[in-house]
């Protein structure tokens, strides 16, 4: 849905905020911690479970500020907008 949308002409310079972020910014990063933490789960080693809580924290104090950042000043008041629905 995603392609489609940032390949079509009329959508250049716009904001995708359909199918699940429509829902939440970084819903990308929910489904890559949950995958991580399945295979955790999986591995049968407690240790293990380290790898998706220091990916989560790397995503917290890093990736989603950052990326803030970067829509903020691609999109403007159309993320302004967005990130205000979202919460």
């Amino acid at each position: 849905l995603r392609k489609s949308f940032k390949d079509n002409p009329i959508n250049q310079g716009k904001l995708y905020t359909g199918g699940l972020f429509k829902y939440a910014i970084h819903i990308n990063y929910l489904g890559d911690c949950i995958w991580v933490l399945g295979l955790a789960l999986i591995s049968s080693n407690m240790y293990s479970l380290f790898i998706p809580l220091g990916l989560f924290l790397v995503f917290i104090f890093d990736y989603i500020p950052k990326s803030d950042v970067y829509l903020q000043n691609k999109y403007g008041e159309q993320f302004t907008v967005y990130k205000q629905k979202t919460k």
